[in-house]
């Protein structure tokens, strides 16, 4: 790998990690408002409907309105489960749609440095088709990451590059489940996920997602733990072990 692929893929990076924080920062002051919300309503001793339409202006309004409410001793409780959880699951979806974009920034900065001939219609051609699986079972963008730009494992890493891609294909497939099937794994998710775990050495296996607590009743159900542990995963086991990678990989 040349020292200009190298530091454009870490750019790249740089970017996305910036990013990340940003994007848990909004996550972690919109748990911060279900708190207050659930707090404040907690403490009211007055009884009234809170309406989720009523505010809506005229121009927006359905022609038959359909309206949910909920009492003030509702609310507080609907807070602190259904709302926290689906600030979980956006913040899930984000988040692999973050990574999503930094590998294909990374695809489209490192081509033409390693392929300058290369057309810029052939190199978003090549972003679009990033995440098209091959018969190794790796997606394009690893497979070009490894086998022409020249990414290798950091040294002293147990992890292979292979390996934290295949951590992020079950991250993948958390995200569908969430946005195609409300969260419930179908058992092309689940069969897929084994697969991806069975691809671990043995000893090794524990790290895999496959056997997620978050996961155990077949659905994807994050709490704010979860979410905490992924923003975690994402900045340190991917983009922190990147980084390094891109920076080791330099030909000497």
């Amino acid at each position: 790998m040349t020292p200009q692929v190298s530091e454009a893929a870490i750019r790249c990076i740089t970017d996305g990690a910036h990013a990340l924080v940003t994007m848990y920062t909004d996550t972690a002051l919109t748990l911060n408002a279900c708190d207050v919300a659930s707090k404040s309503y907690a403490v009211r001793k007055d009884e009234f409907r809170l309406s989720t339409t009523q505010n809506i202006p005229p121009e927006f309004r359905l022609p038959t309105e359909l309206d949910i409410s909920y009492l003030r001793h509702e609310l507080p409780g609907k807070y602190e489960t259904a709302v926290v959880r689906r600030i979980c699951e956006d913040f899930i979806i984000r988040l692999i749609s973050l990574l999503d974009g930094i590998f294909e920034d990374i695809v489209e900065a490192v081509t033409p440095l390693i392929e300058p001939e290369v057309t810029d219609a052939e190199v978003a051609k090549r972003v679009r088709g990033a995440w098209q699986q091959e018969q190794n079972g790796h997606v394009r963008v690893l497979n070009y990451l490894v086998s022409e730009a020249g990414l290798k494992a950091p040294a002293g890493k147990k992890s292979t590059v292979e390996m934290v891609f295949d951590r992020y294909y079950e991250m993948r497939e958390i995200r569908h489940a969430l946005v195609h099937t409300a969260g419930t794994l179908s058992a092309k998710h689940l069969q897929r996920l084994k697969e991806l775990s069975e691809r671990l050495p043995p000893e090794l296996r524990n790290g895999s997602l496959a056997g997620a607590e978050f996961l155990e009743t077949g659905r994807v159900e994050p709490d704010v733990h979860v979410i905490l542990g992924l923003r975690h995963w994402a900045y340190t086991t991917v983009l922190g072990y990147l980084r390094v990678a891109f920076e080791q990989s330099v030909t000497k």
